[in-house]
């Protein structure tokens, strides 16, 4: 799959219940802020963590353009689960992880993270095609509260609005300092 087709599929779908009625601005200023704090406590297990990493790097490789990895897109989406996914949107992301495995063992008799590419790849488009066929059959809303499509959607959203992504391939470049509207107010000495 192309960057272009997956852009794409981030500007078609709705993504995240929570996140829907944002506008794109909020989106990009949102990903930023996430970027910007890092993980805030580890939601993913060791073996999720591996697995979310191989997953978020071959939907969105490293070439002369930085990867998923390079861009942090692990820990954008640790600190999404953490702190903006609700109890149940974060245990269904969760459960789903785990048939990345199981699906790759079927295939290659190794897990996911440690199977060869191609493998991988095969997993990810075999679990892309079902939710397609989702979007086809009129049931989108049920695709985008996917494990995988979260998974993907949180892949390239974290991946656009890093700071690698902006410099690299947008030509952007992050603003320095930030402005905090809700910082305590200090009296002047």
């Amino acid at each position: 799959m192309e960057r272009r087709e997956l852009l794409r599929w981030l500007a078609a779908t709705a993504g995240l219940a929570a996140l829907e009625g944002l506008a794109p601005d909020d989106l990009l200023a949102l990903g930023r802020e996430v970027h910007a704090h890092g993980a805030s406590r580890s939601t993913l297990s060791p073996a999720v963590t591996r697995a979310v990493t191989a997953a978020a790097e071959r939907i969105l490789p490293a070439s002369d353009t930085p990867g998923a990895t390079d861009a942090g897109v692990p820990g954008f989406i640790d600190r999404m689960l953490a702190d903006w996914f609700n109890s149940d949107e974060r245990a269904g992301f969760l459960a789903g992880i785990p048939e990345l495995d199981r699906r790759s063992r079927a295939r290659s008799g190794r897990d996911f993270a440690d199977s060869p590419e191609t493998d991988q790849i095969a997993v990810l488009t075999a679990l892309d095609d079902e939710l397609t066929a989702l979007r086809r059959a009129g049931r989108a809303v049920e695709a985008n509260r996917h494990w995988f499509g979260m998974l993907k959607y949180l892949t390239v959203w974290g991946y656009f609005t890093s700071e690698p992504a902006a410099r690299i391939l947008l030509g952007t470049f992050p603003l320095p300092g930030r402005f905090d509207g809700c910082a305590p107010y200090q009296a002047p000495a």
